[in-house]
Order: C-alpha cells, then sequence, then structure tokens
C-alpha cells in the first residue's frame, strides 16, 4: 500500500487522462464506436494467428483439432470484424444489450432475494437501470449501434478515471 501512496501523482494523472479520454468518447461516440470495433478485430486475427501457430506445434496431440478450430473461428470472426465494420457494430451492440437485459433481470431477482440487505434497492435500481438501457438501444437500433459502444465505452472512462482520482486525493492526504 505504501508503495501506491507514494505514487499517489501517477494515479491522479491516469485519473485524469481517463476522464479526457471518457469525455471524448462521450462527445464523439461513433468516432470511437469504430476504433473499439477495428481494434477489436484487429486483437482477434492476432489472436487467432497466436492460437494457429500454437495449434500447430501441438500435431498429433488429441486437442490439435479444437485447438486450431479454435483459431479458424477467432481469425474469421477478427477478419470479418476488420473488412465489415459496420456489421461488426451492430452485432456487438445487440449482444450488448441482451447483456444488459439479461443482467438487468438478475439483478432485480437478486435483489428482491436480498430484501435484508439494508442496500437491495441499489441492486434492484441497477438491474432497472440495465433493462433501460437495453430498451433504448432496442428501440433505436441499428441506428443506435454507431454511437452505443462509444458511449458505454466513454462512460465507464469517465467513472473509472473519477475513482482514480478521488483514491489519489485520499492518498495523497
Amino acid at each position: 500500500m505504501e508503495a501506491i501512496k507514494n505514487n499517489w501523482k501517477m494515479l491522479m494523472f491516469e485519473g485524469v487522462v481517463l476522464v479526457i479520454l471518457g469525455i471524448l468518447a462521450v462527445a464523439m461516440p461513433v468516432y470511437f464506436t469504430i476504433s473499439f470495433e477495428l481494434l477489436l478485430g484487429c486483437l482477434l486475427v492476432i489472436s487467432g494467428l497466436v492460437q494457429g501457430y500454437r495449434a500447430f506445434s501441438i500435431q498429433g496431440a488429441p486437442t490439435f483439432l479444437l485447438s486450431m478450430l479454435g483459431a479458424l473461428i477467432t481469425l474469421v470472426v477478427g477478419g470479418l470484424m476488420l473488412f465489415y465494420p459496420l456489421t461488426g457494430v451492430l452485432t456487438l451492440t445487440v449482444l450488448l444489450a441482451i447483456l444488459f437485459f439479461v443482467d438487468g433481470v438478475f439483478k432485480i431477482i437478486q435483489g428482491f432475494q436480498m430484501k435484508e440487505s439494508r442496500n437491495w434497492g441499489w441492486l434492484v435500481f441497477s438491474g432497472i437501470l440495465g433493462i433501460l438501457i437495453a430498451a433504448i438501444v432496442w428501440s433505436g437500433w441499428p441506428y443506435s449501434a454507431i454511437w452505443f459502444i462509444g458511449l458505454m465505452v466513454g462512460i465507464n472512462l469517465i467513472f473509472m478515471g473519477w475513482a482514480a482520482i478521488i483514491l489519489a486525493m485520499e492518498l495523497k492526504n
């Protein structure tokens, strides 16, 4: 913990940078959505190539075929995301909307299961918020796809940065 306390300035710097990036992502969600999707496509292509290389190194092993299949699927999905970025954005947005909805339902159920807890309402509120976000995305889909991921990444960056700034201020004192 002492090492973290001694480096509170770096944590503050990180927080400020994350907040600035988050604000930019919220201000330009389309740019960040496409950038995120292309970055993910690149990462999947690299991952598929590395997995394929590893799979070739274990030829004859019982896991060879499944390893090659996994590598091929990862490589193809990454390539499709790079060559058809709008399709990738649409797919990612649908998957995220489904995730927000299902997670929201689960949080509401968990909240009611934890009614004896003093803060159970926050879990229910979080679930309702997740379902509302999913509904907003679905109601505007496919047009919402172009801004949704960038907006969510931006909001996440702002909260991560804010948390780092608060922690840095606490460590400074």
